[in-house]
């Protein structure tokens, strides 16, 4: 099943924010999209597994257009767990929610964040 989840983005005196998205998410991450509106251009966002601490999506001056991500990791060899160049695979959550990191999006400014998980029907 496709969920939505979306946080507005208030970022304080010195350009930083911290929000999270949803609270038990479970499942397969398809899709992030960034909306700026008076977000300043040069911000970096930072969007990790809060519980997990797993990298999601790494993203420096960020700009002030609407921007889709699609985030995956690359796969693993089995024979010794390194990074393989053949594939990359799609990024899940158990459990856990998303935490984004604002720095660098100037002072009271405000935008929003909504993740797409395709999660079980039924838990």
């Amino acid at each position: 099943m496709l969920n939505e989840y979306t946080t507005a983005i208030a970022t304080d005196g010195s350009g930083a924010a911290t929000v999270y998205l949803g609270s038990r998410i479970r499942g397969m991450i398809l899709a992030i999209r960034y909306t700026p509106s008076a977000i300043a251009t040069g911000a970096t966002l930072t969007i990790t597994a809060d519980g997990s601490g797993q990298a999601v999506l790494t993203k420096a001056n960020a700009g002030t257009s609407v921007a889709w991500y699609y985030p995956v990791a690359p796969a693993n060899k089995v024979a010794d767990g390194a990074a393989s160049s053949l594939s990359e695979v799609p990024l899940w959550l158990y459990q856990d929610r998303l935490k984004l990191v604002v720095a660098s999006g100037g002072a009271t400014k405000a935008g929003s964040i909504t993740l797409w998980v395709d999660e079980p029907v039924g838990g």
